[in-house]
């Protein structure tokens, strides 16, 4: 039999998530925290209205476009960009992180909790909120650029890049508005300048999404060597990107890592660390990303916000450089006539009253 394409493999993700929506609150505590976390789940992935934005690349630019209905489980699995969501791991994953965070504290498995690569930061704030709702009072670390890509890393797509970009205040931001901010460490950087200073924490849950092979490899020579016995080693793009499944191939091929890898949803993968066998931390230098192109890479300012046209917006500015392109012409054209017919009466008059 044929593996299934990328197609098939999509349309049966689609088919199976869950619809969109959150349990109802109920007398007993642990039925109230379901309540809520569903809600901030809901609320992360700007599903709690009936209709959301989604951002993509279009032949035209980056744009915006209302989605709903039956539309809204691409949201639910993880498959666009949310225009106003504070995360893209879609309910799936982020039912998943949940019941991580929950495991890891039952099973009083010791250390913090860590996101590489966080973009608004919604996973990790829903990390923190599981935690609160357990009464445990841990750290969850939140490790990020804040500044988008290295202009190294730069693409001409700068509307996407642009987009992709968070800064540390509008990160703290959503903690704060959502009561999240105590206990949460947020760590700006470049991964090849601040992994390096974790190396001696212990950690239960390390959550990588560095895009990259070179971020999550580094990630994974810094972190996993300190994660527990029992702590959840979670890439969010493995399935996807192949530069970050080599990475982590290498990676458990090289330290015989033989715990089975589990699918959480289309891209998601993670698996539970059985062993306490050690693994010697990657040293500062060691690590394929920690000795960049000399001079280092800058990141590249941004602004503070950039908003996102929807695909109308970019038809109607492409319509009408079309119809300025065509004015142009005419004026230009109308100008032109108009010195040929100056210069054709100037020549007759010439002609007309030269002298006999």
């Amino acid at each position: 039999m044929a593996p299934p394409t990328v197609r098939e493999e999509v349309k049966a993700a689609f088919e199976k998530a869950r619809d969109p929506g959150a349990p109802g609150p109920g007398p007993a505590s642990t039925d109230l925290a379901d309540a809520y976390l569903g809600l901030l789940k809901l609320a992360l992935c700007d599903l709690a209205a009936p209709r959301t934005m989604s951002v993509e690349r279009t032949p035209l630019g980056v744009a915006s476009h209302e989605i709903r209905d039956g539309w809204l489980k691409l949201r639910s699995l993880g498959m666009d960009w949310p225009r106003y969501g504070l995360s893209m791991a879609g309910l799936s994953r982020l039912d998943d992180l949940q019941a991580c965070v929950r495991a890891v504290v039952a099973d009083g498995v010791p250390g913090d909790l860590i996101e590489a690569g966080a973009w608004r930061g919604g996973a990790s704030m829903l990390m923190r909120a599981t935690l609160d709702t357990l009464g445990d009072e841990r750290a969850v670390w939140v490790a990020d650029s804040f500044t988008g890509f290295r202009e190294d890393l730069q693409t001409e797509d700068l509307a996407a890049v642009d987009f992709l970009a968070v800064s540390l205040e509008e990160v703290e931001g959503n903690f704060a508005r959502f009561g999240l901010d105590s206990g949460v460490k947020l760590l700006p950087g470049y991964f090849e300048d601040t992994m390096a200073g974790l190396g001696e924490r212990r950690w239960a849950i390390c959550r990588l999404d560095g895009d990259s092979y070179e971020a999550t490899r580094l990630c994974l020579q810094t972190l996993y060597p300190r994660l527990s016995e029992g702590g959840y080693l979670i890439v969010d793009d493995y399935y996807v990107l192949d530069e970050c499944s080599a990475a982590v191939d290498e990676f458990r091929t090289e330290h015989g890592i033989e715990e089975p890898l589990e699918q959480v949803d289309w891209t998601c993968a993670r698996w539970r660390r059985e062993s306490d066998t050690p693994i010697e931390p990657a040293r500062p230098g060691s690590a394929p990303s920690a000795s960049p192109p000399d001079p280092r890479p800058s990141a590249v300012e941004r602004p503070a916000y950039t908003p996102v046209p929807t695909l109308e917006e970019l038809t109607l500015r492409r319509e009408t450089a079309v119809l300025r392109e065509r004015l142009d012409a005419a004026q230009a054209e109308l100008e032109r006539c108009r010195h040929a017919r100056v210069a054709r009466l100037g020549k007759w008059l010439r002609h007309r009253f030269a002298p006999r």
